[in-house]
């Protein structure tokens, strides 16, 4: 397993990325798709996952650019899988779309949602919180993207950041994170995307 600067992890032969939300800017930002496709190449992955919330908007006015974007990973990985995000309405109309994806011992789920299947795995890839740590400073601190690592009855937890750096993310030194795990979970280890280990955070 290797977490990286950029937000994404590889896990076995999966390369994970999460929250893209295409669309966040107003217009489809396909600088997002060639940093996929050059993290891909460099990892040496065969599977490119998508955890979860691909667009931005609920409704059906983004599934045309997104259709774009996800013709041309798939043209461009051996395989691409996506789990369906809060996000994801009617995106199952143009990809076949995930619940919930199980690799060996390893599960993957966006985590707005409790799904069947979800708690079955060793390992368990969450996203959805954006989650970040608030860094205090004498002129008012930083807001940094962070990982959060967990572990309980053998289980571990790993939550991931937004890929997307333009999407808002949640302190959770300081403010609630969204998400179902954190009623089963309390406590996660933090650190930022550069290898800052922020320490155990409670909720």
């Amino acid at each position: 397993m290797r977490f990286s600067s950029d937000g994404s992890l590889v896990v076995g032969k999966n390369l994970v990325v999460a929250d893209l939300h295409l669309g966040i800017l107003g217009f489809p930002d396909f600088s997002i798709l060639d940093r996929l496709i050059d993290i891909y190449e460099k990892s040496k992955a065969m599977r490119l996952i998508i955890n979860g919330d691909v667009k931005h908007k609920l409704g059906r006015t983004e599934l045309n650019s997104v259709g774009r974007l996800i013709d041309n990973l798939k043209e461009s990985v051996s395989e691409l899988v996506v789990v369906r995000g809060n996000h994801d309405g009617h995106l199952d109309q143009i990809t076949e779309v995930w619940n919930v994806f199980k690799d060996g011992k390893n599960v993957f789920a966006h985590g707005h949602r409790k799904y069947k299947g979800v708690m079955d795995g060793k390992r368990i890839v969450l996203a959805h919180s954006h989650p970040a740590v608030y860094i205090p400073d004498k002129i008012g601190g930083i807001k940094e993207r962070a990982w959060l690592y967990g572990k309980i009855e053998k289980k571990e937890f790993i939550v991931m950041p937004a890929f997307n750096e333009y999407c808002s993310s949640t302190a959770v030194n300081v403010e609630k994170p969204a998400g179902f795990i954190y009623r089963y979970l309390g406590e996660f280890e933090a650190f930022t995307l550069d290898g800052f280990y922020f320490g155990k955070v409670k909720f």
